[in-house]
């Protein structure tokens, strides 16, 4: 229980642009919370800019790797863009490598993913 107090996520949105935060570790016990996470950013319909934004996040388990990819497959289902970024850089390699995360959705830090729209709003 202890692990799913030290994760959070967060929405900041403005316009049809959604940023969603996380913090701390992303592992078995939190896998609620991300689901909770997933309905709600699916309730957001008017939505066509998606960052997820790994600020703070250490490690994602294994056990959280189907998540992570199936809330892009919602989010491109939606109409809409979606980018990852601050990825730690081994787990950046290793799920792009796995197909998990498409390159070209993988942005260094939160200024590129964003600029990054501007090629497809």
């Amino acid at each position: 229980m202890e692990d799913q107090k030290s994760f959070q996520y967060s929405f900041n949105q403005r316009n049809n642009m959604l940023v969603v935060s996380f913090s701390g570790e992303i592992s078995t016990p939190v896998l609620s919370a991300l689901e909770a996470c997933r309905q709600e950013l699916l309730a957001k319909s008017e939505v066509r800019c998606v960052v997820l934004y790994f600020q703070d996040v250490g490690s994602i388990s294994t056990d959280a790797i189907p998540w992570l990819a199936q809330v892009q497959r919602d989010i491109r289902l939606k109409k809409a863009e979606v980018r990852l970024c601050a990825l730690p850089g081994a787990l950046r390699e290793r799920l792009v490598r796995m197909g998990v995360v498409r390159g070209l959705e993988v942005a260094d830090d939160l200024k590129s993913a964003l600029l990054s729209f501007s090629r497809v709003a």
